[in-house]
């Protein structure tokens, strides 16, 4: 028989200094009736279930590596280069791509959902018109989706423990408002052509979604899109120890939409993302060499683009990056 259930894991992890401390009670599942009321068939109840599996195995692995981190010495987790301080960081990088895993799954069983009422409304020739609550929410769930990514990269680039927990706890209060966000646009679907009040926390109105849509983003990316942080900004715990150099070609005060960032820049690089000092900075490229970020920068072809430096993850600025490098090549 078919169930209704509504997906809540409570994951309780408190930041302790910038160690972590994990509650000893288990992942739980309480269902889909809360928030949602949309029936799952029993492949979905399983994959969903396989999905907490994962998220269980992943709390397992990221108890481990407190527990690794916690017995270290204070001079092990400063020097950041024993073995068992790269035990420590390599649980941590493997517990959050679990918990990427465990969320993928049971996002999926939404989103394969979605895609099924809109695959139904194309065969009929229909455009479900008056959905735009659950269009809404589809959208949000893609952009934590490109966060959270960033989040679990900056997790696996990362030599510092502590930097690593904090990524790993951004991300994953990201994958649930994701799968939260998708869950939320499956049930407008469901519902449709009729839509209700849900009393959602945080919902939204209609008044406010036609606001959004009436009021777009921007097609010229604003001034300050632009900005820079000061030259002695904190360390970067994303760049190793030598120089390097980067193109940057925006930052601001809050994320920058994927469809914002392909304004900006139409290339084919990626982009890389570093949260500084209250700033997202965006840039291509890492380079040992000023004049390959040069050609970088030239052939890039975004507006007021600039090369950037740092070495150990401070910044510098070019004159003393050349400096440095004519004293001690690379």
């Amino acid at each position: 028989m078919v169930k209704m259930f509504r997906f809540q894991i409570f994951l309780q992890v408190v930041l302790s200094g910038f160690g972590l401390s994990v509650s000893s009670q288990d992942l739980q599942v309480s269902g889909f009736t809360k928030e949602l009321n949309v029936k799952f068939t029993t492949l979905d109840e399983k994959k969903i279930e396989k999905g907490i599996e994962i998220l269980t195995e992943a709390e397992k692995t990221l108890s481990e590596a407190k527990a690794t981190y916690d017995g270290l010495s204070d001079l092990e987790k400063k020097e950041k280069v024993s073995d068992t301080y790269v035990k420590s960081l390599n649980k941590i990088r493997e517990a959050s791509e679990k918990y990427k895993e465990g969320y993928a799954v049971i996002y999926t069983v939404f989103k394969e959902k979605c895609e099924e009422f809109w695959n139904n409304m194309k065969k009929v020739q229909h455009f479900a018109a008056g959905v735009e609550k659950g269009k809404y929410y589809e959208r949000q769930a893609g952009k934590q989706k490109a966060m959270s990514a960033q989040r679990r990269d900056q997790v696996l680039w990362t030599d510092r423990f502590e930097y690593a927990v904090l990524k790993l706890k951004e991300a994953n209060e990201l994958d649930l408002l994701i799968i939260r966000d998708q869950g939320r646009a499956l049930q407008v679907y469901t519902d449709y052509p009729v839509e209700y009040n849900y009393g959602w926390e945080n919902d939204v109105t209609l008044e406010e979604i036609e606001e959004i849509y009436r009021n777009p983003a921007v097609n010229e990316p604003p001034e300050d899109i632009y900005a820079t942080v000061n030259s002695d900004t904190k360390v970067d715990p994303m760049l190793r120890e030598e120089i390097i150099f980067k193109v940057q070609i925006a930052a601001h005060t809050v994320p920058i939409t994927g469809e914002l960032l392909r304004l900006i820049y139409k290339g084919t690089m990626p982009i890389d993302m570093i949260y500084e000092d209250n700033w997202y900075k965006y840039s291509i490229g890492r380079y040992h060499n000023f004049d390959e970020a040069n050609k970088v920068l030239q052939e890039c072809h975004v507006r007021k683009a600039f090369i950037v430096a740092y070495q150990g993850g401070k910044k510098l600025t070019i004159q003393e990056a050349l400096g440095l490098l004519e004293q001690n090549p690379q």
